[in-house]
């Protein structure tokens, strides 16, 4: 993996995260990183700051569904210092152990100097491409 790729930096947490390895995890984020969920994907949607809230999310995942798993079908650069990941989660109910899946969903992360400042989590992925898409300027 190349030091200097945010792309495969992003998609090396994401698979230490579907192990379980959450400090490998948390490896290649800024201690100060903003995560962000959208309300697309919940509806009391919040924003989590740090390494501690990260992981307060993540746990927060597990309580309802246990041994979840990323299926990343998709990471690349948009530009570069953002990564798009659109990804499917799998695991089983905490409480009745019947399998679960999610939808697609996508993350958007922003990098720098090689560490992960932000990252929006959203549950429409056509909603973070168009987050994605170039501003422009008005017409003059």
């Amino acid at each position: 993996m190349a030091e200097d790729d945010p792309a495969a930096l992003f998609r090396s947490g994401m698979e230490a995260y579907s192990r379980g390895d959450y400090e490998a995890a948390l490896e290649g984020f800024d201690p100060e990183i903003e995560w962000s969920v959208h309300r697309s994907v919940v509806p009391d949607a919040d924003t989590y700051h740090g390494h501690e809230g990260v992981r307060r999310f993540w746990e927060t995942w597990e309580e309802s569904i246990s041994g979840m798993a990323l299926e990343i079908e998709e990471c690349h650069c948009v530009d570069e210092d953002r990564v798009l990941a659109i990804t499917r989660a799998h695991g089983k109910g905490a409480g009745s152990g019947a399998p679960v899946a999610s939808r697609r969903f996508a993350q958007i992360a922003e990098y720098r100097d090689g560490r992960a400042v932000r990252v929006r989590l959203y549950g429409d992925v056509q909603h973070a491409l168009e987050t994605l898409a170039p501003r422009r300027d008005p017409p003059e």
